[in-house]
């Protein structure tokens, strides 16, 4: 089993790093972890190659997605403005190609299917909701499926950090157990 886990936060030792962290130490196989902040994982600029060949020109750290040979991914990110960084939208918009495959090109990918999670953490008000709709748009390009059910929420940490918030730890071993068990995405 493998794990790709989108790392979504510029701090690597705040909240977001805690959670991680904890899914780390009760996941099972091996685990990858992309940042979005430290990768070189350049945004779509709209070059528009991927319209004819539904593959993207730019060769970066985002070849680790389209490879496509992981079971389980995992968006852990804190929450700017009620949605995930903007590194972690520029992130997303390399899913285009997959994109253009599907509904321009007529050619859908052939992708096994995964089990996906969301780590989402933050303070203020917490309010998540506009990070679910470019969430959902991602893991449905992955064909990863399940994260409305499997989410670890931490949303007061001005308040309360991460690593003290007993019900978001709880949430992360839950989600570990979850991606590391037999049952299909």
């Amino acid at each position: 089993m493998k794990t790709l886990i989108i790392n979504g936060s510029p701090r690597t030792q705040g909240n977001t790093a805690a959670l991680i962290e904890e899914l780390k130490r009760h996941l099972e196989g091996e685990v990858v972890e992309l940042s979005a902040f430290r990768s070189r994982i350049a945004p779509c600029v709209d070059c528009r190659a991927c319209w004819t060949t539904a593959r993207c020109v730019v060769r970066d750290e985002m070849d680790v997605v389209y490879a496509d040979d992981f079971d389980n991914v995992v968006v852990a990110s804190p929450v700017y403005f009620s949605t995930v960084p903007g590194q972690v939208l520029s992130l997303f918009s390399r899913m285009q190609p997959w994109h253009c495959a599907m509904f321009f090109l007529k050619q859908p990918l052939v992708q096994h299917r995964k089990k996906a999670a969301v780590i989402l953490t933050g303070g203020g008000k917490g309010n998540c909701e506009g990070a679910f709709h470019h969430l959902r748009a991602f893991f449905r390009m992955v064909n990863a499926h399940g994260f409305r059910e499997h989410m670890a929420l931490s949303l007061k940490t001005d308040t309360i950090p991460a690593w003290e918030d007993e019900a978001a730890m709880e949430s992360v071993r839950e989600i570990a157990r979850w991606l590391s068990g037999d049952e299909p995405a």
